[in-house]
């Protein structure tokens, strides 16, 4: 967040406005920003046009959420000191909070060009290149602030987490204990290492991590948070459950937390915790974000409790919340599933001639709620198996290969680039294994580079998991997505639209590959566990395991229900969304 700058003395105009405005500036910077913002009204009521009071009042409206004031406050401080490049710098961060990215880098550039050392506007711009999915862009000029200031340490974290976005895992870690270095109580970025490392498998060292901050920190929310998902992965769930609720102990209105504890309760009544989490979602005084964590932690609870109506209310309720200031493009995402195909028509099998072929590595793709986690588990438990998470590597490779190809066709792309690509991979993948090990991987987006796994990686197995339609469209609906990439799934048409158009992409990919895709249906492997098993452990050219008969929940919960009790409970949800939207049935 931007700071106030101490104004310039105003020039033909009387004491008083001086005198409020350094009145002012003292509020401002003690953290009494209201008291601040009173005077800075003061001084436009005698000079609207006066630019000090604009741009300061600017940061307070900033600061409250109001970015559509900053946006025209720091736009008319401007008009009076256009070559203050503090004022350019501030006036972007604005228009990026303000949903207009593209406008914050314009005046962000500006900054940069009346200033060129300006660390801050080059690490601004960076998050308006993050809002706009530019992450390798991003990475540059957070590369670059870091390199005006590396004693910095916000701006290391700010590295990590375009880093992390662009898929360069190793990189991102540095990045974070970097940060952490700098600054050893630097609780968001303990957050964010702890967040890369779990999303690596890496629980236990979460756990470590996270502990030896608490011992400092004891009192932060946040890091309890971050214990409980650790433990949660290490399927200790009582401990689990106690750090969620140590979590929202000292901080009520912990939105996160409230749905982290309730997605792994199995609730029997509507307690305090379930109200709790209902107050929270209803509190129209609490911030956006708390809310609609509250309101899916609600509709969990309240289909546990077989309220399926009023979870379903809930449901809908938090995803409009969440899209209320969201920039959707469900469009551009289907078209670019359309063009993933395309690209590969004149490839009716992965070349002979290339491909990274001494590794047989196994991705398990798809939209998410499908039953990767599932599947996963399964394969995990083979002793010739290890399962390494959802890696970014891939997509970032491919996005790199696409960057260097521009439009030329797929089929004329050297054979050599599709073997550096798949030993690219392997490499990094490799790393968070134990050597000898075949890796899963369950990225899910993984399913749009299907057409390069098949030339990078010619030996690689495909798994794709399949389950009914409506039921998977109401998971993912059911579901609060936080990164980025998931703008199609709060809205129920757009989500339709999107689920759709992964089908024809996934139709496109049998046709294109036959036979180089193995689909799990989850009906028929609870009716007939042992022989899909079989069957899938034999596409992976894998041999038999009892370890993968093993039945352990996926999602495992604290208080867990027979399987006979959850089917009904499942049933009658569905039953109660066919009620509400019968036309997902048809």
């Amino acid at each position: 967040m931007p700071r106030p700058s101490r104004p310039r003395a105003p020039t033909g105009n009387s004491k008083v406005i001086a005198d409020l405005l350094q009145k002012g500036l003292a509020l401002h910077q003690s953290g009494r920003a209201k008291e601040a913002a009173a005077l800075y009204e003061r001084v436009l009521a005698l000079d609207p046009a006066q630019p000090a009071a604009n741009h300061l009042l600017g940061l307070v409206r900033l600061s409250e959420g109001r970015a559509d004031e900053a946006v025209t406050l720091i736009s008319r401080a401007l008009k009076g000191n256009s070559g203050d490049a503090q004022y350019h710098c501030n006036l972007g961060v604005a228009l990026n909070a303000a949903g207009e990215p593209a406008k914050a880098i314009a005046a962000l550039d500006r900054a940069i060009a009346l200033k060129p050392g300006y660390a801050e506007a080059y690490s601004n711009k960076g998050m308006a290149l993050r809002a706009m999915k530019r992450f390798g862009e991003a990475v540059e000029v957070y590369r670059q602030a870091v390199r005006l200031k590396p004693s910095e340490a916000g701006f290391h974290f700010n590295l990590a987490n375009a880093l992390r976005d662009a898929g360069h895992l190793f990189d991102a870690e540095s990045a974070y204990r970097r940060a952490i270095h700098l600054r050893p109580r630097y609780t968001a970025a303990i957050s964010g290492l702890a967040t890369a490392l779990d999303s690596e498998g890496r629980a236990a060292e979460v756990l470590e991590l996270v502990d030896r901050a608490l011992a400092d920190l004891p009192n932060e929310a946040k890091l309890h948070l971050r214990r409980g998902r650790s433990l949660y992965h290490l399927r200790r769930l009582p401990e689990a459950a106690a750090a969620f609720r140590r979590a929202i102990e000292l901080e009520p209105l912990f939105g996160e937390a409230h749905l982290q504890l309730s997605y792994m309760m199995r609730h029997e009544t509507r307690d305090a915790e379930v109200e709790a989490a209902i107050r929270l979602f209803a509190d129209d005084a609490a911030s956006i974000e708390a809310r609609i964590f509250a309101g899916f932690a609600a509709g969990k609870a309240l289909t546990d409790l077989d309220d399926h109506d009023a979870a379903i209310a809930a449901y809908k309720a938090a995803n409009e919340l969440s899209r209320r200031d969201l920039v959707r493009s469900p469009d551009r995402a289907i078209s670019d599933l359309a063009r993933d195909t395309q690209r590969f028509e004149a490839i009716s099998a992965p070349r002979s001639d290339c491909g990274f072929a001494e590794a047989a590595p196994i991705f398990v793709v798809g939209l998410p709620r499908s039953g990767k986690t599932t599947v996963e588990a399964i394969l995990d438990r083979h002793p010739a198996i290890v399962g390494v998470g959802e890696l970014p590597t891939l997509g970032r490779l491919v996005a790199e290969l696409k960057g260097e190809v521009g439009d030329t066709p797929i089929a004329e792309v050297p054979s050599d680039r599709f073997a550096a690509l798949g030993r690219a991979y392997m490499r990094e993948a490799q790393s968070l294994a134990t050597p000898g090990l075949r890796i899963v991987d369950t990225m899910p987006s993984n399913y749009r580079h299907i057409g390069f796994i098949r030339l990078a990686l010619p030996n690689a197995r495909i798994i794709r998991p399949v389950r009914a339609v409506p039921e998977h469209i109401v998971a993912i609906y059911e579901k609060y997505f936080t990164s980025s990439g998931y703008d199609w799934s709060s809205d129920l048409e757009d989500l339709v639209a999107y689920h759709r158009a992964v089908e024809a992409q996934l139709a496109s990919w049998h046709r294109l590959f036959p036979g180089q895709i193995y689909e799990v249906d989850l009906r028929q492997l609870q009716q007939d566990r042992k022989g899909e098993i079989k069957r899938l452990l034999d596409h992976c050219g894998l041999g038999w395991s009892e370890a993968c008969m093993s039945e352990v929940r996926s999602e495992p919960q604290l208080g867990e229900w027979p399987s006979e009790r959850i089917l009904r409970n499942s049933d009658a949800h569905h039953i109660a969304w066919r009620r509400v939207r019968p036309d997902l049935w048809r």
